[in-house]
């Protein structure tokens, strides 16, 4: 063997070693990331992918096992990226979408719940993600690396007085809320189904040439990206996770509700930052379904309760912010094909809050929100956040999701009597 290869060896039975010892020791940790590997041979400037483009990945460079890429870019359209890697005896492929208007990309391989990984990276196929339009595109920064995956289905941030925790089996949805400073209730969140959670959830077209829609309830279901995934129980993608002691980021790519397992052409990012006064979450939703979505009322966001808080309480009167009686409602019935409950035209004070007989609970606060959609199901006063009985409320916005555009809002979680969520609210009002 010449010097040459002899050190092409040693770099080989290196990675080896080094992918052997993370693998030993990699998930001890809460979503750290080790063992960046850069790939020169994915990094390039200016290259026309308008007819697509493929990068093969040579055997030193793709050997080092991972279960995440990341990367920067540049580009003048919305791109398919389709990752194909070794797993076990098998060769995966994996998509990512990536949006003209951000420069930073990141994806979690599908095995990365069950603590899998990819002993090597093959090739990746550029594309735009609208067939035929042009297309030009930069990529710099490409690594391959291991982030270490929680040890529990829930990661959680916590301070004095809160507790929050995001589901990393359901797509990175809030499944709990715990006030500390309340003895008689733990979690204040019904987390009974992929349905439930605290999530994002968007009602698109029911007509959407090749795709065929799916059936709930026996009714013809729009195109509905669910974070918790979809309606026979199948978990949407985490396509990133990101932690520190009191905020939480993740993206995920979720499923079509009323399909079995079928990921959509949509991707939502949740940052949920606890503080001193409850939580605070920044959602966006980017569409690259590339079909118009008409107008319509939409979840912002949808909330579950446990069923023992069972009055609900809001502010519909004509002056804001002033003390003015709140309207709370103690019997209401199912949600599904009530009216809204319809907001001042020009009013802020567009809080809610579900409460027991003792007015204590817990606050939604959407600024943006038109009306609140709200009614319990299966009233049965317990305070399981596993049970099937539970209350809800949606604030509702009238709007589209359009082309690689991002739609961004916030809300605000909170707990205590009524009065005291109110106070809250008022300090934390934009």
């Amino acid at each position: 063997m010449n010097e040459e290869g002899f050190q092409l060896f040693l770099k080989k039975a290196s990675s080896f070693f080094i992918s052997f010892l993370l693998l030993c020791g990699v998930f001890r940790g809460e979503t750290e990331v080790k063992s960046r590997l850069p790939v020169g041979e994915l990094c390039f400037s200016g290259v026309d992918v308008s007819d697509g483009y493929a990068v093969r990945v040579s055997l030193g460079a793709g050997l080092l096992r991972f279960n995440r890429v990341s990367f920067h870019y540049e580009t003048t359209a919305a791109v398919r990226a389709v990752f194909c890697c070794r797993q076990g005896l098998k060769t995966a492929q994996e998509e990512l979408l990536l949006s003209a208007k951000e420069t930073k990309a990141s994806m979690l391989l599908d095995g990365w719940r069950r603590r899998g990984t990819a002993w090597r990276l093959l090739s990746v196929r550029f594309s735009p993600v609208v067939e035929g339009e042009r297309c030009v595109l930069s990529v710099s920064d490409f690594t391959c690396d291991i982030q270490s995956v929680p040890k529990g289905d829930v990661l959680y941030i916590e301070n004095d007085r809160f507790k929050a925790g995001v589901s990393m089996e359901w797509g990175g949805g809030l499944c709990y809320f715990e006030d500390k400073n309340n003895n008689a209730y733990g979690n204040l969140l019904n987390c009974h189904d992929t349905g439930r959670l605290v999530q994002q959830s968007f009602y698109g077209p029911t007509e959407i040439e090749g795709y065929e829609n799916g059936f709930y309830e026996n009714t013809l279901w729009p195109y509905n990206p669910v974070q918790g995934g979809d309606v026979y129980g199948n978990v949407s993608k985490l396509m990133s996770v990101e932690a520190s002691d009191d905020r939480i980021s993740v993206v995920c790519r979720p499923l079509d509700w009323a399909q079995d397992g079928k990921p959509t052409q949509t991707y939502y990012t949740s940052v949920y930052t606890l503080k001193e006064d409850g939580l605070q979450v920044k959602n966006t939703a980017v569409d690259f379904l590339g079909v118009s979505w008409n107008e319509r009322s939409q979840e912002l966001p949808a909330f579950y309760t446990i069923s023992a808080l069972g009055t609900f309480w809001f502010y519909d009167g004509d002056k804001p912010w002033t003390g003015a009686p709140l309207r709370s409602e103690k019997n209401l019935e199912f949600w599904g094909g009530r009216p809204a409950f319809g907001l001042p035209a020009g009013s802020d004070e567009t809080w809610c809050a579900w409460a027991d007989a003792s007015e204590y609970g817990v606050g939604l606060y959407t600024p943006v929100a038109r009306s609140l959609l709200a009614g319990r199901f299966l009233y049965d006063g317990s305070s399981s956040p596993d049970a099937n009985p539970t209350n809800y409320v949606a604030p509702l916005g009238n709007f589209a999701l359009r082309f690689d555009e991002p739609f961004t809002y916030s809300y605000y979680l909170t707990a205590g009597t009524v009065a005291d969520i109110r106070e809250t609210f008022a300090r934390l009002r934009p």
